[in-house]
């Protein structure tokens, strides 16, 4: 036995394919504020623009910026801001803010500490 289909019956004055309910309030949401929407294709552009960059690094092998980070001045350097994030992460631990207060500038402050000891690694061992 094959159920029956029942068609929707949409608005009038509107095609049935356009008649999606939840899917139309988010479609408008999206361009009443078109400052929002332009702005996140801005970013998505520069993110795009940022990984192609990142893509023809291996043609390049060595450039200015790496040579500095990797040399004995940039184990240093990133030891300072290892030490310079734990100061700050542990003054924002202090500051008795409760959980969500506190909440998005850890979370910062976390990806911040991964990338600082990313580095730090890269220099230690890219030498």
């Amino acid at each position: 036995m094959i159920p029956r289909v029942i068609p929707i019956p949409a608005r009038p004055g509107r095609s049935p394919l356009l008649d999606s309910g939840a899917m139309d309030k988010a479609f408008e949401t999206a361009f009443a504020q078109p400052v929002a929407i332009l702005l996140s294709l801005a970013m998505g552009g520069v993110l795009i623009l940022v990984l192609f960059r990142s893509a023809l690094v291996p043609e390049t092998r060595f450039t200015g910026w790496v040579r500095s980070v990797t040399g004995r001045n940039g184990r240093y350097g990133f030891g300072l801001l290892i030490v310079l994030w734990s100061i700050a992460m542990a003054v924002l631990a202090s500051l008795g803010l409760s959980a969500n207060e506190v909440g998005g500038p850890a979370l910062i402050g976390l990806f911040l500490g991964f990338f600082i000891f990313m580095g730090f690694i890269w220099a230690v061992i890219g030498e």
